[in-house]
């Protein structure tokens, strides 16, 4: 048995705190409230970034199947990037590693560092420092495809807390600590 994707590595967001979204908004072309998420039956945005005509978005979906393998700690998700000149969207898998490489990510966001995370697709994220706050370049990189794009989000101030705050929201909805794993950790609901 094989991974659900071809592995590993973690995201970012807007100043709100995630709160639940309408039906409309679960439409990655409607614009919405920057900060939004779905709910726990829908999926939870890990990340969720918007400026202008740019959007990243990388929702959490569910686990990707039932039962007690390793491969039942995998989360699937969805990543769309829109911009004014491109639209591609990506579902792929993400590991409790994964998640636990996002936290890592943030905290060297934080530190005022850039990130690669995942490694297909993969996400960077660079910080343009010309301006009186650091605007984030982020640039989705897919192998199988060939292609990548990059968008420049000016998404003001807070966006590392919210997506720490997705990141906890995450976790939230479908970590369990402890059970039947082979994972000794944890596993997801």
């Amino acid at each position: 048995m094989t991974s659900p994707r071809k592995h590993p590595s973690p995201p970012f967001s807007n100043p709100a705190k995630p709160t639940a979204r309408t039906e409309e908004q679960n439409d990655p072309w409607t614009s919405w409230e920057p900060g939004g998420c779905m709910g726990a039956d829908s999926g939870v945005d890990l990340i969720h970034m918007a400026a202008a005509d740019s959007s990243v978005r990388l929702r959490v979906l569910g686990r990707h199947r039932p039962g007690e393998t390793p491969y039942n700690d995998y989360l699937d998700a969805e990543l769309t990037v829109a911009s004014g000149f491109a639209t591609g969207r990506l579902k792929f898998s993400l590991s409790p590693e994964d998640l636990d490489a996002w936290s890592v990510a943030l905290d060297k966001l934080a530190a005022g560092r850039g990130i690669y995370w995942l490694r297909n697709p993969e996400i960077r994220i660079d910080l343009d420092r010309q301006f009186s706050e650091s605007v984030p370049i982020v640039t989705v990189a897919d192998d199988e495809s060939v292609s990548s794009v990059s968008v420049w989000m000016d998404v003001g101030q807070g966006w590392i807390d919210d997506l720490r705050d997705r990141f906890d929201l995450v976790r939230r909805t479908w970590l369990i600590k402890g059970g039947t794993s082979s994972r000794p950790r944890i596993h997801w609901r």
